[in-house]
């Protein structure tokens, strides 16, 4: 088993945009112009009208001051879902499914960044005090502040140890059941979820949510169910 007692977090913040796609407080314009064009084509690739869309927007930490090495691009189509089909119970679905194929045909990079790609609706939430940028209008939308972070909390890294240490017995262990092992996928979402819902994206959680992520042990865990699930399936 893995000891992680004098862990060093991957996790960083910064006095400074990251210089790849900033000047300053200003987007470079090749970077824009190229998240502008994947965010067009990715809405031809998912069949989202044109009209629906009402802005393609830059968050996450290539848009704040806590990028690291491992930090994607995380554009959002900003859509009217009405506009999109007729089965809005299923358009969700439908939209994630869309997200994970063109993940798996495509490998689109900005100097070294993945481009993630998401579509939101128009009435969802802005990310509490992040930074939002229009890459439509070129412009802010919520720029980002800069706070008080603190990355040697003993107690974040207990948890992102327990976190590494449970996915790891879990694989070693060879569990076969999937459905614990999608019950862990779940409740590290919705960790998350509920943490930057109620604390920001310095949420404790939150924090372990990026640091396990930027471990790869996420991608592991699902590399892991997948694997698990092709075996059973198969004769």
């Amino acid at each position: 088993m893995k000891t992680f007692q004098s862990l060093r977090l991957t996790l960083r913040y910064h006095d400074k945009l990251n210089i790849k796609f900033w000047d300053e407080n200003a987007i470079r314009p090749e970077v824009r112009d190229k998240l502008l064009q994947i965010g067009y084509k990715w809405a031809e690739f998912a069949k989202i009208p044109l009209e629906a869309i009402k802005d393609i927007i830059l968050v996450g930490g290539n848009a704040n001051y806590n990028y690291t090495r491992f930090s994607d691009l995380d554009l959002h189509l900003v859509v009217d879902k009405s506009q999109i089909a007729d089965c809005p119970e299923l358009l969700d679905d439908y939209l994630r499914d869309k997200k994970k194929l063109w993940a798996l045909i495509h490998d689109i990079k900005i100097y070294s960044h993945p481009v993630e790609l998401y579509a939101q609706d128009e009435n969802d939430p802005l990310p509490a005090n992040q930074g939002v940028y229009s890459i439509s209008d070129d412009q802010w939308i919520l720029e980002p502040r800069r706070t008080e972070v603190d990355l040697s909390d003993p107690l974040l890294i207990r948890k992102v140890r327990a976190m590494v240490e449970k996915i790891d017995e879990l694989i070693e262990n060879e569990a076969n059941d999937s459905d614990v092992l999608r019950k862990l996928q779940k409740r590290i979402r919705d960790m998350r979820a509920s943490a930057i819902q109620q604390g920001g994206e310095f949420a404790l959680e939150n924090l372990v949510f990026k640091e396990i992520r930027n471990r790869g042990y996420l991608d592991k865990l699902s590399t892991h169910i997948k694997n698990l699930e092709d075996t059973n399936l198969s004769l």
